[in-house]
């Protein structure tokens, strides 16, 4: 790998960087392949409008894994959450959508699924739902031959957990429930349990604007919401980045569910458009801007490409890692427990030194073995970074394309 300004570790782990709020977009799909494709031109050069008729969107069935900030226990600064539909891919489909959902399959463990047999993937502050077909008894035995140890029973779910970096999963009888110390700002798999059940209240029950915008939004392959942005004319409001195919084409539909009475004129949001940098799929240059009320809608319409090359980013592995920290010796161990195996180029880890940002030290995991597939190991030795406050595993995606599905923080928050 080579230097990367903005290597991983340079930046805040992601559960630091949501809680802060600085991942605004985080769940927008404009933004959760941020640094992982090329960029793309701003909408002013040679954007045109006009009308756009996208396909209808599905029942927005991922809205019952969402519990309202009001029910949990702890403050929630900004909901955002990503709602894919694996099994519903097109070939050719924009690369970003293609980033976005190996991203997410990189991050989530490995439960004996597969990724593409998922019929609903919800990922939120509070965790990670997978819908899906499956033989309870066999992902059970799965999850805890990774690592996990059984810890009794939920509301008619198998609990399953692990102390590494805290992580905890919830096996039902058609649905899965996951929550990460790393991955996520509030894991509480209980409110996702709860909400799933009709126990707890859902945010779009208790919040008439989140549930306009979801409504509106509907179900479709690739969803990103989040309910504190700004418009690009500057407005508060909430935000509904979604894609959905129709025919040989993809289409995007960006809303803004404005939260007070300024709401922009249609020309107004188009100039806007026209000097934001905001970004919509790849080869997106005509679009229809409309408003409704507190609702303003801009759709773009882009062909499929069934022969465009692939991107690195889709062949990213899904595996669930282990880690073992011997602080007297000064070594950190990672281990493969379980997952697709992943190709040693590709395999690095990086030491987090606030005295040397943006470097990056790749070693083979572990020396001499290729692909890395279940059971192996690789040991870091830390005596040479006495400033070490946390180790990553990093995926590189081809020339400065990093991904880390997994962190180990030295000096401790890996119990969420």
């Amino acid at each position: 790998m080579s230097p990367e300004p903005r290597r991983p570790s340079a930046d805040r782990t992601r559960r630091r960087l949501l809680a802060t709020g600085g991942a605004a977009f985080a769940a927008s799909l404009s933004a959760l392949t941020a640094g992982c494709l090329s960029s793309l031109p701003p909408l002013g050069e040679g954007q045109r409008y006009g009308r756009i008729e996208a396909p209808p969107a599905d029942d927005p069935a991922y809205r019952r894994w969402l519990p309202a900030p009001s029910s949990v226990d702890h403050p929630v600064e900004r909901y955002h959450l990503s709602a894919l539909r694996p099994a519903a891919s097109r070939a050719g489909a924009p690369g970003k959508l293609a980033g976005a959902r190996a991203r997410h399959r990189a991050d989530v463990d490995y439960f004996g699924i597969g990724f593409e047999n998922h019929d609903l993937f919800v990922d939120s502050a509070f965790g990670t739902v997978v819908e899906a077909a499956f033989d309870r008894g066999i992902v059970v035995a799965t999850v805890a031959d990774s690592g996990y140890e059984r810890a009794g029973e939920y509301s008619g779910y198998t609990l399953l957990e692990r102390s590494d970096v805290r992580r905890r999963v919830a096996v039902g009888d058609d649905a899965v429930v996951w929550t990460s110390a790393y991955h996520h700002e509030h894991p509480d798999l209980e409110a996702l349990v709860d909400a799933g059940g009709g126990k707890r209240r859902r945010y779009h029950e208790r919040n008439a604007a989140f549930e306009q915008l979801t409504r509106a939004a509907g179900g479709n392959p690739y969803l990103g919401v989040n309910d504190a942005v700004h418009d690009p004319t500057g407005r508060p409001a909430m935000l509904a980045d979604a894609v959905r195919f129709g025919g040989d084409a993809a289409y995007q539909e960006v809303r803004y569910r404005y939260l007070t009475d300024s709401v922009p004129t249609a020309r107004a949001l188009e100039a806007a458009l026209e000097e934001d940098d905001h970004r919509f799929v790849d080869g997106a240059d005509a679009f229809d801007v409309r408003i409704d009320g507190p609702l303003a809608t801009v759709t773009t319409r882009v062909p499929l490409r069934p022969d465009r090359g692939t991107d690195p980013a889709p062949d990213l592995p899904q595996v669930t890692w282990g880690v073992d920290h011997d602080a007297d010796a000064g070594r950190v161990t990672f281990r493969h427990e379980a997952g697709e195996p992943v190709p040693a180029g590709m395999l690095g880890y990086d030491v987090v030194r606030p005295s040397a940002p943006g470097r990056i030290r790749e070693r083979p995991f572990p020396p001499g073995v290729d692909p890395v597939a279940a059971g192996a190991e690789a040991t870091v030795d830390l005596s040479e970074y006495p400033d070490a406050t946390g180790v990553n595993v990093v995926y590189a995606g081809g020339g400065r394309r990093y991904h880390v599905p997994f962190c180990f923080e030295l000096a401790g928050g890996n119990d969420g």
